[in-house]
């Protein structure tokens, strides 16, 4: 015998949710408000939201999909384990997401009883081409500045076909005494001292968001130099030293500017750039080092745009490992 959950949506709709069996739903109930707002907190009308609930102890889940109202709301209502998960879509956005999680039940029903969560759809603005490019290569000697090529994707000549030395890595130290017991440090740095990298975390309006930056790298701020470290003594109890996020914090990251040519102290040419998930050192058992991270570059001078366009990515013929999926 099959169970059906109703599911109202304000504005009186209702949908009939088809579970797996009775059997399955030993669950208390969870009920849930979205409100869907763009980025100036104006409710959006018509999206749809697809609202998972999760078998315990199983992979099965029960999907329920409707439409917000005028309002930007959409209420869902059923058995859960204690975790709902949505995703919010409308054409000329970004797909978002939502949900929420519970710990307590009473009297059959999780609580909060249909508490609302506040999720932004960021409206796709004017995606352009760009190098894009998850790079995770070893640094080809210790003790030395080795450049990367942005535009190449690989290192400067004479370890790789690159020309310019966009950015500039060297590993100054490099002790290992076992796994989990290593310390690796060296520097970012830029052969222009006009350029540099900028530390930034994604507004909170990118949080939910497949597009999760600002728009435009900023024009000015950046340092020309940034440490680079991953310490671990592990066989010490001491905790890892990371210079780059990690964690929940995965998606702060940097912008940078290279090529920059200044004129009676103004900038009047640069090109601009973003790296996420932060510039991550590692022994990975390498003669020197692994250098991870994945970045973003506008070709076009003074262009501070960095919205990528996924289906425009100037590199050709990148492997899986080396194609980022997000804008």
């Amino acid at each position: 015998m099959k169970t059906k959950i109703t599911v109202l949506l304000t504005g009186c709709l209702l949908f009939e949710l088809t579970g797996f069996g009775q059997q399955t739903w030993n669950e208390p109930k969870a009920k849930l408000t979205i409100q869907v707002k763009d980025e100036n907190n104006a409710p959006v009308d018509a999206a749809t939201v697809r609202m998972a609930f999760t078998v315990k102890n199983t992979h099965q889940q029960d999907m329920m999909t409707g439409k917000t109202d005028v309002s930007g709301i959409f209420v869902g209502e059923g058995y859960s384990d204690g975790v709902l998960d949505a995703d919010v879509r409308k054409d000329g956005y970004y797909i978002s997401g939502s949900g929420t999680s519970f710990k307590a039940a009473t009297n059959g029903n999780w609580i909060p009883w249909n508490s609302t969560v506040t999720t932004i759809l960021r409206p796709i603005g004017k995606p352009v081409e760009l190098y894009v490019k998850a790079v995770q290569a070893d640094i080809p000697v210790l003790g030395k500045p080795c450049g990367y090529d942005l535009e190449a994707g690989d290192w400067v000549t004479p370890y790789g076909k690159g020309m310019k030395k966009d950015l500039i890595f060297v590993i100054t130290q490099k002790e290992v005494k076992g796994q989990g017991d290593f310390n690796v440090q060296g520097e970012l740095t830029f052969e222009n001292p006009l350029d540099g990298l900028q530390q930034t975390s994604i507004p909170e309006i990118g949080k939910n968001s497949a597009f999760k930056w600002e728009r435009q790298a900023p024009e000015n701020g950046y340092q020309s130099k940034f440490p680079l470290q991953f310490t671990w003594w592990k066989s010490l109890g001491q905790k890892p030293i990371r210079s780059f996020k990690f964690g929940n914090n995965k998606w702060d990251g940097y912008f940078f500017r290279v090529h920059t040519v200044e004129q009676d102290g103004k900038i009047v040419s640069a090109h601009y750039g973003k790296i996420r998930d932060g510039i991550v050192i590692e022994p990975r058992g390498t003669p020197t080092c692994t250098i991870i991270f994945t970045y973003y570059f506008n070709p076009t001078p003074n262009d501070r745009n960095l919205e990528w366009d996924t289906k425009k990515n100037l590199f050709s013929g990148l492997t899986n490992l080396e194609t980022p999926r997000e804008p």
